[in-house]
């Protein structure tokens, strides 16, 4: 009896031992998160970064969307197809090769410059980028899958391209060059990282950085203070430098001037004049309520926040009585709540003028001026001392000019202001209650009715006249205003029909050799306009001014349906 009482001990000690070695090894063996911006040199433009790309997917095919739009569109229901085997590996580190990369990785995103180049008159801006990828694997197993995957890429994207490797400040580098030797993929390791870019500089640079030889963001105070300000729940975080914000802006500048070489001078003095109104911007997302959620905080420099406030931060709360000449079939629509429309724009004025350099401050005004030139106004500090506090634009498809709908302060004031502009012969006529003066070329109007006055492309201003349905009639704009905390003063609010940034981002991964869309496209568009408006807010804080929005797939899905709006 003693000797099985014995032999029982001994088992059960045995037992609680392995059971004590395999918590001890599972502990040591998780992935402990790393910080991949210390790969990132202090003076980069733009920082992103993830730490779970399997929970990113994860929450992207649990969105309402994905949900609703992967079937008709014949894209997989879950992008993550075995989750329990994708935490085994995390944790255990036991699996295939490319299961433990995708299980474990960590992945950043740092751009650092751009380089331009001429033909004729086009305009070519390559950015210049390095992905950072910490695989949480010892560099024996993981570098050779990481190896034929970059080989894979590079045969697709160059066909024929030259493989070189070198050794350089002591890094051993492999670049995979295309054959007129204008584009490469260069790959360094550095333990249990790999460091990717489309230049050699960039790749040395991250290196260096952490290193030490180099100086890295991580030991930024902007960007410590933004990260440690951000939603710890987030699944993608983005940095954006002061450097980079005027790259950011002078690239908009030059997508607007048409990528023509005669706009990189103005483009610059654009990103140069506003780019002072920004210390840096930081971005995170997350998933909320089945959408995305996209929060951007944009800091201000020192004492601006105050002096917007006056003219910018509403009395009341978000206003939504004033949407009746917003037709249902409108693609998106904005509503603008300010305090007082001639304070805040003599204010931003001042702001611009006197966070910029002399040039700058020389061209401010024009450049502020014209961006209300669209809707007829030629006199901005006029137009200001004629409406009431509450804006909307309307627009009906992506590309179109926008129609501005305004509170009339100063009635007749405003009308001889748009008489300016729409010239002689006039047209008058009677629309629904309005009345509608057309100028002389038919393409522009201004449309008085009640307290309101509608300005911009003819043919629009007609439609907000008499919609046929108004927005409020709408099952997915009341879906997307559930969210909105009414109380709080928001200064602008913007819905968007989100139908085609949805559509192509699932078609993206779509099975199917053929357009889904192209085949179905009424059920599909039956689906997608189910789905709620996409939706942004914009509010003025302390220091910052913070955007927030929700929509199928965020940031993501704008640019894929951007650049890859067909499958």
């Amino acid at each position: 009896m003693r000797r099985l009482i014995k032999r029982r001990r001994i088992v059960l000690l045995t037992i609680l031992l392995a059971a004590f070695v395999a918590a001890a090894w599972l502990y040591w063996n998780r992935p402990r998160r790393a910080d991949l911006a210390v790969y990132a040199p202090a003076d980069c433009l733009v920082f992103i970064e993830s730490d779970d790309l399997s929970n990113l997917l994860t929450g992207i095919d649990h969105t309402e969307a994905w949900q609703s739009l992967a079937d008709p569109l014949g894209a997989p229901q879950a992008l993550v197809p075995n989750r329990w085997l994708l935490r085994f590996a995390k944790w255990t580190g036991i699996g295939s090769a490319e299961t433990i990369l995708f299980a474990r990785s960590q992945v950043a995103i740092v751009l650092s410059g751009a380089e331009a180049s001429q033909t004729e008159s086009s305009l070519t801006i390559k950015p210049l980028a390095t992905f950072i990828i910490e695989t949480h694997t010892s560099q024996s197993r993981m570098k050779a899958p990481l190896e034929r995957h970059i080989e894979e890429l590079a045969r697709r994207v160059y066909k024929n391209p030259g493989l070189l490797r070198k050794q350089v400040d002591g890094v051993d580098l492999e670049e995979w060059i295309s054959e007129d030797k204008s584009h490469q993929i260069v790959i360094a390791f550095v333990d249990t990282t790999a460091i990717l870019g489309n230049d050699e500089s960039s790749v040395l640079h991250s290196i260096e950085a952490h290193n030490g030889k180099r100086a890295s963001l991580r030991d930024a105070n902007d960007f410590a203070a933004a990260r440690n300000s951000s939603d710890s729940l987030a699944s993608v975080f983005r940095f954006v430098s002061p450097a980079g914000v005027k790259s950011l802006l002078q690239a908009y500048a030059i997508s607007r001037g048409g990528s023509s070489a005669d706009a990189i001078t103005p483009a610059r003095l654009f990103a140069d004049t506003f780019g002072g109104l920004v210390k840096s911007i930081s971005w995170t997302t997350r998933f909320a309520d089945g959408m995305v959620e996209d929060r951007c905080q944009i800091a201000l420099p020192q004492g601006l926040a105050d002096k917007l406030r006056a003219g910018m931060v509403p009395e009341r709360g978000v206003d939504f009585t004033m949407l009746r000449y917003v037709p249902a079939d409108a693609y998106t629509f904005s509503t603008y709540q300010l305090r007082d429309p001639t304070t805040f724009w003599n204010d931003l004025n001042t702001a611009v003028s006197s966070n910029t350099d002399f040039v700058g401050s020389v061209a401010a005004r024009p450049i502020l001026r014209g961006l209300l030139k669209p809707y007829g106004i030629d006199d901005p500090d006029a137009f200001a001392r004629t409406v009431g506090p509450h804006l909307q634009t309307v627009r009906f498809d992506e590309s179109s000019p926008s129609v501005l709908i305004v509170q009339t302060f100063d009635r007749q004031a405003l009308k001889n202001l748009m008489l300016k502009r729409l010239g002689q012969p006039l047209k008058t006529e009677q629309v629904q209650n309005a009345e509608m003066l057309t100028s002389s070329s038919g393409d522009f109007s201004a449309a008085f009715v009640d307290n309101c006055a509608l300005l911009g492309p003819t043919e629009a201003v007609r439609r907000c006249l008499a919609p046929a349905a108004p927005i409020t009639s709408k099952e997915s704009f009341r879906r997307a205003r559930q969210v909105i905390d009414v109380a709080r003063p928001f200064t602008i609010v913007s819905f968007t029909t989100d139908q085609r940034e949805g559509i192509s981002f699932v078609e993206t991964f779509s099975n199917r050799e053929r357009s889904a869309f192209s085949a179905n496209a009424a059920g599909v568009v039956q689906v997608a306009d189910k789905l709620p408006f996409a939706l942004s807010v914009t509010l003025l804080k302390d220091s910052t001014i913070e955007w927030t929005s929700r929509s199928s797939f965020g940031i993501a899905g704008s640019l894929v349906a951007q650049f890859a709006p067909e499958k």
